[in-house]
């Protein structure tokens, strides 16, 4: 088991709002938390240039306000596009 690298008490894995997170057991004295690597599939290509730097591409992402655009080059570029949506 993995230990706290701020105060040597063990990590333990919780699960919460936005996934699963890596948390120290000595918990409210101690706050160190991990965020976990999403293990998902890879973000989809969109095929278009970003505007901005003009080297990376569109990437689809998740959120926490749903899904958006932003370029691949990040965090070198941090330009990013709300979906357009699809109502009638």
């Amino acid at each position: 088991m993995a230990k706290c690298d701020k105060c040597g008490s063990d990590m333990v894995i919780k699960v919460g709002r936005y996934g699963n997170f890596t948390a120290c057991s000595n918990f409210p004295e101690c706050k160190n938390i991990l965020k976990d690597k999403k293990t998902g599939p890879p973000p989809e290509k969109t095929g278009e240039k970003c505007d901005k730097c003009g080297e990376g591409e569109f990437l689809i992402r998740d959120g926490k306000f749903g899904k958006f655009k932003a370029c691949s080059r990040y965090p070198q570029c941090k330009n990013t596009r709300k979906m357009e949506s699809h109502t009638q």
